[in-house]
Formats: structure tokens, sequence, C-alpha cells
């Protein structure tokens, strides 16, 4: 029996930029440091963060995990179907305290477990879940 390997053309920049009629980015456009900044975060720490569904919204987040640079977050109140990540340098998580010292509206955490129907509400009453 006769094998046969397929060994594919090394990958090239120009000829793939050409083909594709494409331009690169050039290096003045990264901003990343040379030297990947520490992760000190530890699961389970609180901080400030932008809402990634609003970005004008500050909400209260917590630290469910990291790996490498990057931590995992959690709107406090909300579930892990909306986990999301963010670099430990990203310009959208603060120091918690950073919304009350610079005048910025902090939103309160999202009641967990709670629905209120319009009966209930008139019945002043609400329906944990």
């Amino acid at each position: 029996s006769n094998y046969y390997f397929f060994t594919p053309e090394p990958f090239s920049w120009d000829d793939y930029l050409k083909k594709t009629s494409s331009t690169a980015a050039p290096p003045s456009c990264f901003k990343q440091s040379r030297v990947p900044p520490s992760n000190d975060f530890k699961a389970g720490m609180k901080l400030e963060a932008r809402d990634p569904r609003n970005s004008n919204s500050v909400c209260i987040a917590t630290v469910m995990g990291m790996v490498g640079t990057r931590l995992r977050l959690r709107l406090d109140g909300s579930d892990n179907t909306n986990d999301f990540w963010r670099l430990v340098d990203s310009n959208e998580i603060q120091p918690i305290g950073t919304c009350e010292r610079s005048g910025d509206m902090l939103q309160p955490p999202l009641e967990k477990n709670t629905v209120v129907s319009e009966i209930d509400r008139k019945l002043g009453r609400s329906l944990d879940v």
C-alpha cells in the first residue's frame, strides 16, 4: 500500500494579502505592552465594570476566574450565561469606589431570583422562583 502525505505550502502573508486585496494593520496600531501585565486578581474579588450590553452603564462585578491576563467577570445578580472576559489592563474595569469618587452612576446589582407579577405587585408581594 502506498501512503501519500500532503504537505501544505508554507503560509505567506504577502501572498494572502494580495489574494484577498487586504492591508495589514501596521505595528503602530497595536498598543499592547511588550511585557504582559501581571494578574493579581483572585476569584471572588469585587470591582466596577462597564456592562458589556450597555457601555454607558457601570455595574458591580465579581471575578469568577482567570486565564493568563484575562478575567472572567459576572455582573452581580446575573448568572453564568452573561459572564464576559476582560484583560487585567482594560479601561472597562476599575476599583470599587471609582464611580463614587468621580461622581459617576453605579448601577445597583440585579435582583436575584425575584419575579413580581402585576397581580402580586397590586397585592404587595413578590414571588421568589
